[in-house]
């Protein structure tokens, strides 16, 4: 293969640039979290902290459309042991729904027997992304002679989505939303 001379290196690349799409955002980046933190209050210990939350269009516009999303917060926590595996603290999830109500013109976001709605998208992206105040482990499981390891993640459930949307889901990335596990060590 001869070699290329510099002008045509440059239209190679111009080309390659053009080939690779601009718009497409990573999973990782729709749903990022800004912080998490343990504190005790009472009887437990609670979340505070939250995630940055973004759809994309293709999600923005299922929204409007009446499409409910539910989006799996999921907290764990272990003791590490040098001898054995670790020991599991607690698992919790909770389910939060997100979805827009076209005749009031309402986002609304509900959490269990709790309802909220909210005027604008940003408000309630926010609302849906926040891990404030939400117990996690009572006090009582926590020695504080050891160091324990907890770890976060949240994601869209699109097993909730409906039948047709779901098929889509597999196999479109524009449907895929997941943090991924954060994970940090703590000691009560």
């Amino acid at each position: 293969m001869p070699p290329l001379s510099r002008r045509d290196f440059f239209r190679l690349i111009f080309l390659i640039a053009l080939a690779i799409p601009t718009l497409d955002v990573r999973a990782a980046d729709l749903l990022r979290l800004d912080d998490a933190e343990l504190q005790l209050q009472g009887d437990s210990y609670v979340l505070s902290g939250g995630y940055s939350v973004e759809l994309t269009p293709t999600l923005e516009d299922a929204l409007q459309k009446g499409i409910t999303f539910s989006f799996i917060q999921a907290f764990e926590a272990e003791r590490p042991r040098d001898y054995w595996f670790a020991e599991g603290i607690a698992v919790v999830h909770r389910t939060r729904q997100l979805s827009y109500n076209a005749l009031l013109r309402q986002y609304q976001l509900q959490t269990g027997n709790l309802h909220e709605t909210f005027e604008n998208l940003s408000d309630a992206l926010r609302a849906l992304g926040s891990l404030s105040g939400w117990p996690v482990i009572a006090r009582k499981m926590l020695s504080k002679q050891y160091l324990y390891q907890a770890r976060v993640r949240m994601y869209l459930d699109s097993s909730k989505l409906p039948k047709p949307l779901q098929l889509n889901a597999i196999a479109s990335e524009r449907w895929d939303m997941d943090s991924g596990w954060r994970e940090w060590s703590f000691k009560p």
